[in-house]
């Protein structure tokens, strides 16, 4: 496990329900390396990540700051371990580019958490839209209220370019974006609006506004970590078939004047709290990565595909400093 901060906690919870064994923790923070340690005692603390990779892991999950990303994986590479990479691949698309032609190049496995995939709503919502169930799409809604305390941007360097890549797009609401991504595929263009509210002191955005074109309609965005009290994010398709809602885990379909739970789940929720995230959707991917690796297929969420996600969310910066559509 390199690096032991919120991230790390829905994969180690993940790793001890499914009887894999962490044998090092990779962070300079003793007290981190305990909880760590709390789950799995023999877990050995270990500064940087090379000395890590160096005993013969079977695979690693980079959950370090996002601007480590890069220099872990080259590393990992050097020694053909394969990987579990938290999102965003890059704090640049530079960055993430790099990642994913080292990974290849190497020939380890690479999978990357949008975990959202793997939640019942998203998987379902993939196999409606595939089925045709929505008719042709007509258009569409993501919509992450989230709710951050000033206390989270306090940590040193998060919510910065340089550090995170970006503020409340790139960090939250990046997950229901690459859900559209991966059910709809990339839009033509996309234009944007970043902003900081009065309710944070931060580099980045923590209000997100902006449109993807899709040729024939278009998908709002928007995405926050100052809409107070926080709530589950919501994902709208319409089509001339229907409408589909996937609000946290779960997905209602309307088609005339009746509604349909396609998909429930647990409510447990990262809109108010960074450590809440449901182990179900991380175990899920964890379990696909490591089968995927094993038989040699592309994961549900490997480098390629999570690059395009990079690419949708890089053109939306772009946009958002030179105030025009960008094409991806």
């Amino acid at each position: 496990m390199i690096g032991a901060g919120f991230a790390s906690r829905p994969h180690l919870l993940a790793l001890h329900d499914l009887g894999h064994e962490v044998v090092s923790v990779v962070t300079r923070r003793e007290e981190r390396a305990r909880n760590v340690q709390a789950l799995f005692p023999r877990a050995k603390q270990c500064w940087p990540a090379a000395p890590a990779l160096d005993e013969g892991v079977d695979f690693a999950i980079v959950a370090s700051p996002t601007n480590t990303h890069l220099e872990v994986v080259t590393e990992a590479a050097a020694r053909g371990v394969d990987l579990i990479c938290e999102k965003p691949l890059g704090a640049s698309l530079d960055q993430a580019e790099a990642l994913v032609r080292i990974a290849r190049e190497a020939g380890i496995g690479l999978a990357v958490c949008f975990q959202h995939r793997a939640k019942p709503g998203g998987r379902a919502l993939y196999r409606l839209v595939r089925a045709g169930q929505l008719g042709e799409i007509t258009g569409g809604m993501i919509h992450v209220p989230w709710w951050r305390e000033q206390s989270y941007y306090d940590d040193p360097g998060r919510g910065t370019f340089e550090r995170d890549g970006g503020g409340a797009l790139i960090t939250q609401g990046v997950h229901a974006v690459d859900l559209v991504v991966w059910v709809l595929g990339p839009p033509r263009r996309v234009v944007a609006c970043a902003r900081q509210s009065p309710v944070h002191k931060m580099e980045a955005e923590d209000v997100f506004g902006g449109l993807m074109d899709y040729g024939g309609f278009v998908i709002t965005v928007q995405a926050s970590t100052a809409a107070y009290p926080g709530r589950e994010e919501e994902v709208w398709l319409t089509g001339t078939k229907g409408t589909a809602v996937q609000h946290g885990a779960a997905l209602d379909l309307y088609q005339d004047i009746s509604m349909e739970v396609v998909a429930s789940g647990t409510n447990a929720t990262t809109a108010t709290d960074p450590t809440g995230m449901p182990v179900e959707w991380h175990r899920s991917l964890i379990k696909d990565a490591l089968d995927c690796f094993a038989a040699g297929r592309e994961p549900l969420s490997g480098g390629a595909a999570a690059l395009l996600t990079q690419r949708v969310a890089a053109a939306f910066y772009r946009s958002a400093r030179s105030d025009r559509w960008e094409t991806i």
